[in-house]
């Protein structure tokens, strides 16, 4: 699925997602990703949504974005309670989705210059 043209080359916008992977500057991958506006982490810690831990969140210990939504892959799964708790103590509250509706969302809260991060994992999931 192509979601838009990227016009905007200071921030990472993804372009597309699907079998292949999330595309972000032209670059496929096919692996989980975190991203913000303005960095990347590839590869990202987790494989699969049964192998998310709390540390795959170490990096905001001192702060935590505004906004953060979790792409589950394929479809909407949550996490279970105990890591959603662990989650809350790093003032963690994410918007939980498939991977699919993730990307969309981060690219309109980066249009609206909002402080987000995508935790996607990747198709497949």
């Amino acid at each position: 699925m192509k979601l838009h043209l990227q016009r905007d080359e200071q921030h990472n916008i993804i372009r597309a997602y699907g079998p292949q992977g999330i595309v972000i500057h032209g670059v496929t991958h096919g692996t989980a990703v975190l991203v913000a506006p303005d960095w990347l982490e590839n590869p990202w810690g987790p494989k699969r949504m049964d192998d998310l831990r709390p540390e795959h969140f170490a990096r905001f210990h001192d702060s935590a974005p505004q906004i953060l939504l979790l792409g589950t892959g394929n479809r909407q799964r949550f996490p279970d309670r105990a890591l959603l708790r662990a989650l809350r103590e790093l003032n963690l509250h994410p918007e939980i989705m498939d991977t699919s509706a993730a990307c969309r969302t981060y690219n309109i809260l980066v249009g609206e210059d909002r402080d987000v991060v995508a935790a996607l994992l990747p198709p497949g999931t």
